[in-house]
C-alpha cells in the first residue's frame, strides 16, 4: 500500500473478527485451552458477534478481556504486542 499511496496513513484496523482457532494462534494457546477458558468463564467472556460454525468475536473485546485476567507471562507478552 505504501508504494501505491505513499502518504496514506492507517487510521484504524478494527474490528477484526476472529474464531477460537485465530484467538489460540494469536495468544500462543491451543484451541482446546482457549475453548476451556471460554467455557470456564462463560458469564464474563465476551459474547460472539456471530454464533455458529465457527462463532466469531471482535478481536479487541477478547484482547481486553484476556488482558484483565490472570494469564501466564507468555500470553501477557503476546497480548502486549497485539495491543500496541
Amino acid at each position: 500500500m505504501r508504494n501505491a499511496l505513499p502518504s496514506a496513513r492507517l487510521v484504524e484496523a478494527a474490528p477484526d473478527f476472529v474464531g477460537l482457532t485465530d484467538l489460540a494462534d494469536l495468544t500462543g494457546m491451543s484451541r482446546q485451552n482457549m475453548r476451556k477458558l471460554m467455557l470456564a468463564h462463560c458469564a464474563g467472556f465476551p459474547q460472539p458477534v456471530h454464533e455458529g460454525s465457527p462463532s466469531l468475536w471482535h478481536l479487541g473485546d477478547i484482547l481486553r478481556w484476556l488482558s484483565a485476567r490472570e494469564v501466564d507471562a507468555r500470553i501477557k507478552r503476546q497480548l502486549a504486542e497485539l495491543l500496541s
